[in-house]
């Protein structure tokens, strides 16, 4: 196997900056952050201090020009993640990864992905589920039949403003992950009370369903919550918190139909992570590494997320056209949010610390 120690740059210096640049730390001697950028002086001036960065800019086409950087970790705001990621691409970097979502606009994500094709960059999507230990046990199961033939999938989501383009686009790729290609979406979006509520129901693959909801006030207790249901059985997985089981399953009693009480399943660690199991930033650049080392696409990568960019933009457009069946692929390349804002036929809703960029 390779040994290249590749040189990294972060262009982003606010906490998701510092998850990436302390994640290609703990790499050791397979990566070095060697440059961060921010328009903001004084958040680029505390990262390169924090993790003794050699270089610091306030410019990024500054740093792309200068420095040679082998992988690009993007972690601006969700507003502008498109420019310096065709930036990098265009500078040479042989590797991005982007935070989600990858752009605002189906146009604007078309532009991301021709932008690599040109240069040859691997383009990775931070959908931090495809890398965790639990997502990769639960996958791996229904790949193996552990609960039949998949038939559908339930999600529910916490979130403030703007939820489909937030964290949203996590579940939409995992809901793509598990149950394969959307055919078609039917959604709803409520803005009452200062809250973005969604719900969406995914027609995908083969038959199979799924129902997605996403917004209002948080509990626990379902925040990022997964149920796969199949024919012999049912998954329920969850994000790593480390106070609730992680994954549960339910096989098929065949004399009444129902389900058996849930047993909980131990996750599995993942081959390209070691001893950093569980560590999702550390998992994404491990998952850097390994794409430059085997010459091979992301497991996340910028197709996936453009698909998963489509999803909650769909449901956005059912919205804005009566709630109406939207089929893929999505023809509207414009943001079907930012014209119901426009149009008055959303309101806005006053920015807060929780997604509030995207109000």
């Amino acid at each position: 196997m390779s040994k290249t120690k590749y040189r990294v740059g972060i262009i982003g210096c606010g906490s998701i900056g510092a998850r990436y640049a302390r994640a290609f730390q703990q790499l050791g001697d397979r990566a070095e952050v060697v440059a961060a950028c921010d328009i903001f002086k004084e958040k680029v001036n505390a990262l390169v201090e924090q993790f003794e960065i050699p270089s610091a800019y306030t410019d990024m086409q500054q740093m792309l020009s200068k420095e040679v950087l082998d992988i690009v970790g993007v972690t601006t705001h969700n507003r502008e993640h498109v420019e310096p990621t065709i930036a990098a691409a265009e500078a040479g970097a042989k590797a991005i990864l982007c935070e989600k979502p990858m752009a605002l606009n189906m146009r604007d994500a078309d532009r991301v992905i021709e932008a690599c094709e040109r240069s040859g960059t691997k383009l990775a999507i931070d959908h931090t589920m495809r890398f965790e230990p639990n997502w990769r046990r639960a996958k791996q199961m229904v790949d193996d039949g552990v609960i039949g033939k998949l038939l559908h999938i339930e999600v529910q989501n916490y979130g403030d403003t703007s939820t489909l383009l937030h964290n949203a686009t996590h579940s939409c790729d995992s809901i793509r992950w598990f149950g394969g290609d959307p055919e078609w979406v039917i959604a709803t979006v409520n803005r009452s009370n200062e809250r973005e509520r969604v719900m969406s129901f995914f027609g995908l693959n083969d038959g199979v369903t799924a129902l997605f909801m996403t917004g209002g006030h948080w509990d626990y207790r379902l925040d990022g919550c997964f149920i796969l249901e199949g024919s012999e059985g049912k998954i329920e997985v969850r994000p790593h918190r480390g106070w609730q089981p992680l994954i549960r399953l339910w096989k098929k009693d065949k004399g009444l139909g129902d389900f058996r009480e849930g047993e909980q399943i131990e996750a599995i660690g993942s081959e390209l992570i070691g001893d950093l199991t569980g560590d999702v930033p550390s998992e994404g650049a491990w998952e850097m590494v390994a794409c430059l080392d085997e010459n091979r696409e992301s497991v996340s990568s910028g197709y996936d997320g453009r698909i998963a960019l489509e999803m909650c933009l769909a449901a956005y457009e059912s919205e804005r056209l009566g709630r109406s069946k939207i089929k893929f692929p999505l023809p509207q390349k414009e943001s079907p949010l930012e014209l119901m804002l426009q149009s008055g036929q959303l309101p806005y809703i006053p920015a807060r610390e929780y997604g509030g960029e995207l109000a």
